[in-house]
């Protein structure tokens, strides 16, 4: 088990620079705001950009620690998590690429709490991954759309959190959570993130469900996540 997981990790190390450059854009991003605003005179917004450039840097920490606790065997343990903040932060951390490509991002909080049992860290880099390929099948395609849905099932004690995209589909659905399968070359400009085979075992070792299938016009992603007790 150990020697696959090492395996794994090396095949994976030429998507790292990928997981690590996508909040160092952000950084760049928000440095360059807060610039602008301190040239205006608007010291509050800048301290809000340079507030938000600490939180990437500590992400970016967050990201290595748990690189090597991948390499060790050693999970992150499932704690209470607001999905709907791992959402935005994801989406926070993409913004300028979303951008860039033209993506539009169909979000909507749900109206109540939504609280899972789940690893933060991780999960955020499930849903990066996921909405980075999503913005990958799409490219070139006259509409380009992530619709992102949170939809808890209280019979269930279960939260469902949907990625669905405008793109082709998915070629081969038996495959799609091998190792690193992938349609990209390693090493491409997008990179591989984190795989869906590894972000499955992510999900998977919080107790959830990771699946993907073919809908009209286009793929949709589903986690399925143990909700979180109510504390007395």
């Amino acid at each position: 088990m150990q020697a696959s997981k090492l395996s794994a990790l090396g095949k994976m190390s030429a998507g790292i620079s990928h997981e690590l450059n996508q909040p160092l854009m952000a950084i760049r991003s928000f440095a360059e705001n807060g610039a602008a605003f301190l040239e205006r005179g608007r010291a509050e917004r800048a301290a809000e950009n340079l507030g938000r450039i600490s939180d990437m840097a500590n992400r970016m920490g967050r990201i290595i620690k748990n690189l090597r606790a991948f390499a060790k065997a050693a999970p992150e343990p499932a704690r209470r998590v607001g999905l709907a903040a791992v959402v935005e932060s994801a989406l926070e951390v993409l913004a300028r690429r979303i951008e860039q490509s033209g993506t539009e991002i169909d979000w909507q909080r749900p109206d109540r709490a939504t609280v899972v049992m789940a690893g933060e860290v991780r999960l955020g880099q499930v849903v990066v991954n996921l909405l980075s390929n999503a913005m990958e099948a799409m490219a070139g395609r006259e509409t380009r759309r992530i619709t992102i849905r949170i939809a808890p099932d209280d019979a269930a004690g279960l939260v469902r959190l949907t990625v669905r995209d405008t793109g082709p589909g998915i070629a081969d659905l038996s495959r799609i959570f091998d190792p690193f399968y992938s349609t990209k070359e390693v090493g491409a400009e997008e990179g591989m993130g984190l795989g869906l085979s590894i972000s499955y075992g992510i999900v998977e070792g919080f107790g959830g469900k990771l699946r993907g299938e073919n809908v009209e016009g286009g793929a949709l992603f589903t986690i399925e996540l143990q909700q979180a007790r109510e504390i007395a």
